[in-house]
């Protein structure tokens, strides 16, 4: 009797988390994120990267072909942030200027991705992404810091800029079915770009996702 008391309890107990895993589930997913750039390299002329951070959010879907197989879409922005990069020279008509660049920076794009994944109530998994993204550099100037309490800008009339890069993107992470169709996920990644100014990102997200069943 005790015995079919405790598989009764394991079956209501694990009854919600099984169906996360059904094939054909259907989960749409918000997170806000935090991005982390290890190395932030100069908009203009030549010097040494920076690190620094933006914030921003994700929104996408995701569908399990199989048990183990899920297939996603999702899209990202960055709020716009500002970036220094101090000992950066950059050529002009009167030679090398040697000081700060300074540049507000923001990025979208749209990723396509695929993971494989393991677990009930706890869920693990391990995947890939591949998109583009849109970086948009707005108010760049180079500023001279000789004077480090008034900087001064050498008026080179910087234009804004914008470049579109193909992304790659390995991810991890780790999902907990908190709630019938309710999931709570930590999916960080690392962002490689062919093109634009940051060349990697380690994307960190937190995200809530509902999912339908059955589909």
């Amino acid at each position: 009797m005790r015995r079919h008391a405790l598989a009764a309890a394991l079956i209501v107990l694990l009854a919600p988390a099984t169906a996360l895993a059904d094939r054909g589930a259907f989960t749409v997913e918000l997170a806000p994120s935090l991005t982390w750039w290890p190395a932030w390299g100069p908009p203009v002329g030549s010097g040494s990267g920076v690190s620094g951070t933006t914030g921003g959010g994700l929104v996408g879907v995701r569908n399990a072909l199989r048990h183990e197989l899920e297939l996603s879409v999702s899209g990202f922005y960055e709020a716009a942030a500002e970036f220094t990069n101090p000992g950066t020279t950059v050529d002009s008509d009167a030679g090398p200027l040697v000081g700060t660049t300074c540049a507000t920076v923001s990025r979208w794009g749209v990723l396509l991705g695929a993971r494989w994944v393991q677990g009930l109530t706890w869920r693990w998994f391990v995947g890939g992404e591949v998109g583009w993204a849109q970086q948009m550099l707005t108010k760049l100037d180079h500023l001279d810091v000789s004077d480090p309490g008034s900087p001064q800008s050498f008026g080179l009339g910087l234009p804004d800029r914008s470049s579109t890069s193909l992304v790659l993107s390995p991810l991890a992470g780790v999902e907990w079915q908190f709630a019938d169709h309710w999931s709570l996920a930590f999916t960080p990644r690392v962002q490689v770009m062919a093109g634009g100014v940051g060349r990697v990102a380690v994307v960190l997200p937190v995200s809530v996702g509902y999912s339908w069943y059955g589909m």
